[in-house]
């Protein structure tokens, strides 16, 4: 990590933040934009499905970060990323934003881990503290999401003025990355056959670690933007409470995270991977019904704020451990990973018709729901993983 120029690795360090940052606006903009186009939660939930959705062609771009130029791949991604926002925000049908999202999840994955990857080649054994940095700095994108949607209400600009002011940073961002020479693929990789390709994933998805990690990973990611803005809908239209107010939980959520990341090290180091899952997992399991239904908002921020750091902790090392398992597969193995956790993408869309027919309050049960899943695989996992070890 040393020998790279700072300039690099902070392209690299913050290409998270960046993805963060813009990818709450959806989520954060879902009343507005129900609103504005006159849907019902179903309806509007399913952008909130494209954009993971944009995934299933996202994945070759994960696969080929392993046997392709990193930097034409990140910056390219970066590019598209950034011109998919702006047509989300000039649109004005269902469709042409479905569409929009689909693009803009597709390029995510081509920016994110071609960035992902090189990072981890640069890494080696400061992987763990690498990613908890990058994590960190997820977070305070996180928290720049709602103040971004909130200072574009403000000042008239709305919800579309962000996507367009989002989609111009992005495309500055490509501009950054492709200035920089990445690391090269392994040779092994880069010298590969389709073939080979082809049966470095059977391998992978013939790992039962690597198998059991994406299905916990998967269902982590459900509890991320759609989740946030289901409750800021649920505060506002069943609780009544202000724009500004009903912010506060996911805020304190995001807090927390950030919280979580910054402590990883003195929190997880040198105690067993295991064990750090399952105790994580099971304050989430606690935390996130008082966050989202305790009529005391002060207790339910203390819940949220504890919900954002354990889970934060609990994210690095299901992340740490996961790209840990193959060296030199790191793209394959997260295309994997990517792969399993497609399986709920859908999951927004449940709970948006179960929110039309029985309430906001009970659709976000569904995501109250997931953490007792994962402790359950946590408990069902008896063999202790590998720890995070060199990856290059």
């Amino acid at each position: 990590m040393r020998r790279a120029p700072y300039g690099f690795v902070a392209a690299l360090v913050l290409v998270r933040f960046a993805d963060e940052w813009t990818t709450f606006f959806p989520a954060g903009a879902l009343e507005p934009i129900r609103r504005d186009l006159g849907l019902d939660y179903a309806e509007v939930a399913g952008v909130l499905v494209a954009l993971p959705a944009g995934g299933l062609v996202g994945t070759f771009f994960v696969i080929a970060a392993d046997y392709v130029s990193r930097r034409l791949l990140a910056s390219l991604g970066a590019a598209t990323y950034g011109a998919a926002m702006i047509a989300f925000g000039l649109g004005h049908s269902l469709p042409v934003l479905l569409a929009a999202a689909f693009a803009w999840g597709a390029a995510s994955d081509a920016f994110v881990h071609g960035s992902e990857v090189a990072l981890v080649d640069l890494a080696d054994d400061a992987l763990a503290k690498t990613l908890a940095r990058m994590n960190a700095w997820a977070s305070v994108g996180d928290l720049l999401g709602p103040a971004t949607l909130g200072l574009a209400a403000m000042t008239g600009l709305g919800w579309r003025g962000a996507f367009v002011g989002g989609g111009a940073l992005m495309l500055a961002y490509a501009l950054w990355l492709g200035a920089h020479r990445f690391p090269p693929p392994h040779p092994r990789t880069a010298r590969a056959s389709p073939f080979a390709v082809w049966g470095d994933l059977r391998a992978i998805a013939g790992d039962l670690e690597v198998m059991l990690l994406a299905v916990v990973l998967g269902l982590w990611g459900l509890l991320d933007e759609s989740l946030d803005g289901f409750m800021i809908a649920y505060f506002e239209h069943t609780r009544h409470w202000s724009p500004a107010l009903a912010a506060t939980p996911v805020v304190a959520i995001l807090v927390g995270a950030l919280m979580g990341f910054a402590r990883f090290e003195r929190i997880a180091g040198g105690r067993s991977p295991r064990a750090v899952i399952l105790a994580c997992a099971m304050l989430t399991v606690m935390a996130l019904p008082l966050a989202i239904y305790v009529p005391l908002p002060a207790l339910q921020l203390i819940a949220a704020f504890g919900f954002g750091g354990a889970g934060a902790v609990l994210y690095t090392m299901l992340e740490s451990v996961a790209l840990s398992l193959r060296p030199g597969q790191v793209g394959a193995t997260s295309a994997v990973v990517s792969t399993v956790g497609m399986i709920g993408m859908a999951y927004p869309t449940l709970v948006g018709a179960v929110a039309d027919v029985r309430g906001l309050g009970a659709g976000l049960a569904l995501y109250a729901a997931i953490p007792p899943i994962i402790v359950a695989l946590a408990a069902w996992w008896r063999r202790e993983p590998r720890p995070p070890a060199r990856a290059g």
